[in-house]
């Protein structure tokens, strides 16, 4: 009678860890499409579209740092703090953060389950992907316009806030050109380069220069060190954006989350 009690205490074991472990990639999933979030809300916020409201991308950003801070950043996760997580306003966070819905502080939901294939929402009850798991689906900014028709896919076109404007037609792909959000300053049409080879080392691309008296000059700068990014770098194309914004001192908060770097390899899995 003994063997058998063994048994079934293993297999109670091997249950008790697989399940943990689901619900640990779970998590993992959900803060890595927290942090993608942030780096779509931060570029919206610096990037603004003509009737996008900055005080609600601001609150926005504050409710991400806040659901990052409580959820994500703490160096363990308790039994406890697993099903017991809120707000300091007493909003629920989630009853079980590896297998139930997440809320952010205004309640708004942020998705039904981490790690399954669920729309996702922002802060304001936008929806960013209706099926998040997957890849390959539309991706829409927080006012609504769409970001790119093909989340996670090689050579497809990424938009601006705005939903007018071109990033890059080829997402993905080394030496592909990406494009700033005006005008060409030569009076031709079409966007100004960044670069025509964005992501190739030693290749040259577009710097804005500001004069103390706020005038623009351009100049040709070589693509060297953190610019050099290979294709999986450049699917994640709001990331490499925030890179680009950084070249001009802009503050984002998209640095607080972890890891905050250019790459998408956990969001979402």
């Amino acid at each position: 009678m003994k063997f058998p009690a063994f048994l079934l205490a293993c297999l109670s074991l091997v249950v008790s860890t697989h399940s943990r472990a689901g619900g640990e990639e779970n998590m993992a999933s959900a803060c890595a499409t927290l942090e993608f979030m942030a780096k779509i809300v931060t570029l919206n916020a610096l990037l603004p579209a003509d009737h996008d409201d900055p005080a609600e991308l601001e609150q926005m950003q504050t409710w991400l740092r806040e659901l990052n801070r409580r959820a994500c950043q703490p160096a363990i996760l308790t039994g406890f703090t697993r099903g017991n997580s809120y707000y300091e306003s007493g909003q629920l966070i989630s009853s079980d953060l590896y297998y139930q819905p997440w809320r952010f502080p205004n309640g708004q939901l942020l998705f039904a389950a981490p790690g399954f294939d669920t729309p996702i929402y922002y802060p304001n009850g936008q929806l960013m992907a209706s099926h998040w798991m997957h890849g390959d689906q539309a991706l829409f900014w927080p006012n609504g316009n769409l970001a790119t028709e093909h989340f996670r896919r090689f050579e497809v076109t990424w938009f601006y806030p705005d939903g007018h404007n071109i990033i890059t037609y080829e997402a993905g792909r080394k030496g592909a050109r990406w494009f700033y959000p005006f005008p060409r300053f030569d009076g031709l049409i079409g966007q100004e380069e960044i670069s025509k080879d964005w992501g190739e080392e030693d290749e040259d691309f577009t710097f804005l220069n500001f004069t103390a008296s706020g005038e623009l000059f351009t100049t040709r700068e070589r693509i060297r060190r953190s610019l050099v990014f290979d294709d999986i770098d450049l699917l994640d194309v709001p990331g490499v954006l925030l890179l680009i914004t950084r070249l001009y001192q802009q503050q984002d908060s998209a640095k607080e989350f972890t890891p905050a770097d250019v790459n998408i390899t956990g969001a979402p899995f």
